[in-house]
């Protein structure tokens, strides 16, 4: 739906600073859209765990949790582990 905005009173550098303004937030929702993944046949929306933005928390590898468990407490092997 389109809207009329009444800018006869605005002078040329108000128009100008407007124009500039507008044109910016177009460009970052345009980017912000760029960046969204597509809709998947279920209609629920992908994330991307690799985008650096995402905010991830991985979850450590069963190695790592035996080579480090020790330091935080853990018990040095766990029972019925082999190797």
């Amino acid at each position: 739906m389109a809207q009329t905005f009444d800018l006869s009173d605005f002078s040329g550098d108000e128009l100008t600073s407007l124009i500039n303004e507008a044109t910016s937030l177009r460009q970052t929702q345009r980017q912000s859209r760029e960046r969204e993944l597509p809709t998947a046949a279920d209609g629920s929306k992908g994330q991307d765990v690799h985008d650096p933005d995402h905010g991830v928390i991985t979850a450590p590898t069963p190695r790592a949790v035996e080579e480090e468990g020790p330091a935080h407490g853990g018990p040095e092997k766990a029972v019925g582990a082999t190797g």
